[in-house]
């Protein structure tokens, strides 16, 4: 298992430049990682209902954000030696997400040779109520050589 300033490096390594939204690993235990995402004027959407004063959090940043959960989360058990290729993904709104900052609880819910199944539950502020269920699938295969060389 990967330490958070080694998964934290090598996200920094891996992800592309638009990947990197200043997400932040909280904790990274047996069986979970928790990340954060610290909300920006730039994620949020437009009033809803109209006229109410409240934000909404932009479902394709919540969506990235996901993802990069749960390929942190596949590399903090697998390792750095191995390629997470995304095979499927979905999400599931539960609530709208407000303006607040967003936290993800992620986990492998069944770690195979060649197929991670993984699951992420997205809160916004300090809700303890979910507002997106996301699973997935990545296929899991070895890792060509160090990134950032041919």
């Amino acid at each position: 298992m990967l330490t958070r300033d080694e998964l934290t490096d090598f996200l920094q390594r891996a992800l592309p430049v638009v990947d990197h939204r200043g997400e932040i690993i909280d904790g990274i235990s047996a069986d979970s990682l928790c990340m954060r995402l610290l909300s920006r004027p730039d994620y949020l959407g437009p009033e809803l209902p109209a006229g109410s004063g409240r934000v909404v959090m932009s479902g394709p940043v919540m969506m990235g954000f996901a993802d990069t959960a749960l390929y942190a989360c596949i590399h903090a058990f697998y390792g750095t030696a191995v390629a997470a290729v995304i095979v499927n993904f979905q999400v599931i709104f539960l609530s709208v997400a407000g303006g607040g900052d967003l936290r993800a609880v992620a986990r492998i819910v069944r770690k195979g040779r060649t197929l991670a199944f993984v699951e992420a539950h997205l809160f916004s502020g300090d809700a303890n109520s979910p507002c997106a269920q996301v699973t997935a699938t990545y296929a899991i295969r070895p890792n060509p050589g160090p990134l950032g060389q041919d």
